[in-house]
């Protein structure tokens, strides 16, 4: 992939035409035309300033062995700053997500603690629960719209950054795994005793309040962990997920409906 073709490729999925383009680096709309046709190069400050419209490094811009792989593929080009974004910003949502959840399945506490005609037995569970629905409400706005996209669209991203990506990945699969093994065997274990109790194989007691705290925790270790890995995945291993039935799917009605 020449620079040209990089630089209009970046340019349409910007949605800046020629005009708009030239205007912000200040030059014009037959530079940037002579530039996407592989008629010439802009200067080192105009080099800058397109790598800071773009989010992308000036090394992906000039040199073509850093997308060479990528040369007959067509994708969103994700920068180095968009990624750390969409990764931080999906951490957030997955604590919000799991926060939520185990809001949810505090709210057992209450229930056994508390005989059945007390207030405070519907009063605890009620806090937990509209705590729950806050915690979802606030992941739903959480969740930055800029980001949407890379769900949306194959992916493109600097080889040097993916393979340091990749490193981090791999030391964070091991750290993440072995705290999601421990709350997914919670949130087994929790389902269990809550389904013997319920079809009278034990009785309710003050003691099935470690049931629903262990529940709880298994829950959000869960909800976060597979959320955090599920977004560096997305980055990673972006061939394999563009490459789904749904993705698919949801990719074609796009095409259809920008060509209305």
């Amino acid at each position: 992939m020449t620079f040209g073709e990089k630089l209009l490729k970046l340019r349409k999925e910007k949605g800046l035409s020629q005009e708009t383009l030239a205007e912000q680096i200040g030059t014009t709309r037959q530079a940037v035309s002579k530039w996407e046709n592989n008629q010439g190069f802009p200067e080192t400050e105009k080099l800058l300033q397109l790598s800071n419209i773009f989010e992308t490094s000036v090394d992906f811009l000039l040199k073509d062995e850093k997308a060479s792989h990528d040369a007959n593929e067509k994708g969103y080009y994700v920068s180095r700053e968009m990624a750390a974004g969409y990764l931080a910003n999906q951490k957030k949502v997955s604590c919000y997500i799991g926060i939520g959840f185990m809001s949810w399945a505090l709210s057992g506490i209450p229930y056994v603690m508390f005989p059945a005609d007390q207030t405070w037995r519907f009063l605890g569970m009620a806090v937990f629960i509209i705590a729950g629905i806050a915690s979802f409400v606030l992941g739903s706005f959480s969740e930055q719209e800029q980001y949407k996209i890379l769900r949306e669209e194959p992916l493109i991203l600097d080889c040097g950054y993916l393979k340091e990506l990749s490193g981090v990945y791999q030391t964070k699969k091991r750290i993440y795994t072995a705290l999601l093994v421990p709350s997914t065997i919670l949130f087994i274990v929790g389902i269990l005793a809550l389904s013997l109790t319920v079809n009278g194989k034990f009785v309710w007691s003050e003691y099935h309040s470690f049931m629903f705290l262990g529940f709880a925790m298994g829950l959000f270790g869960f909800c976060y962990f597979a959320g955090v890995m599920d977004a560096y995945e997305l980055l990673i291993k972006n061939e394999r997920y563009s490459s789904r039935l749904s993705f698919q799917i949801k990719r074609r009605i796009k095409d259809k409906i920008n060509h209305l």
